[in-house]
């Protein structure tokens, strides 16, 4: 998408228009889902912070001028209600487990979303936007608060943990 079509889109989106907010969005659901899925307890999780997602940047999408800063701020929010959400599993006790309903394990017997279910909270948000949203690591930085140092310890152990090469 060029600059004009976002600016087009954006502009159309600020007036309420859903069909150009969606194609806006087009840009960036796959990997709002990967983070939001391999991150969170279950898949119910994470189409919530979505949808909290999607309903702010349509609400805010007027401020944002440029694709990267539609970008940025859907990422940041969306790792923002993550977070809540992790809060929210600690004061409740939640487990962090796998849905063996949805779940198949792969070729290799592998499940990964179990996998990912054995990192520490951060460790998994970093994880799944490395390597399901295939982000870079300044980008994690940005859309997480956390240092680049910081994103590439935490994914470093990550990658280690779950014996995947970077």
């Amino acid at each position: 998408m060029d600059k004009q079509e976002y600016k087009e889109l954006a502009a159309m989106s600020a007036n309420g228009d859903m069909k150009s907010f969606s194609r806006l969005y087009e840009t960036i659901y796959r990997e709002m889902y990967y983070a939001a899925y391999y991150s969170l307890a279950n898949d119910g999780d994470a189409v919530r912070v979505i949808t909290e997602t999607v309903r702010e940047g349509f609400g805010n999408i007027g401020r944002l001028h440029t694709e990267q800063s539609f970008r940025l701020y859907m990422m940041k929010t969306l790792c923002t209600k993550i977070r809540s959400c992790f809060r929210d599993y600690t004061e409740d006790g939640t487990v962090i487990s796998y849905d063996a309903f949805r779940l198949h394990p792969n070729a290799d017997g592998v499940d990964i979303k179990q996998e990912f279910n054995r990192l520490s909270d951060t460790e998994r948000l970093v994880a799944s936007l490395y390597v399901g949203g295939r982000f870079r690591c300044e980008e994690i930085a940005q859309f997480t608060g956390l240092s680049s140092a910081n994103v590439k310890r935490k994914l470093d152990r990550a990658l280690a943990s779950l014996e995947l090469d970077q």
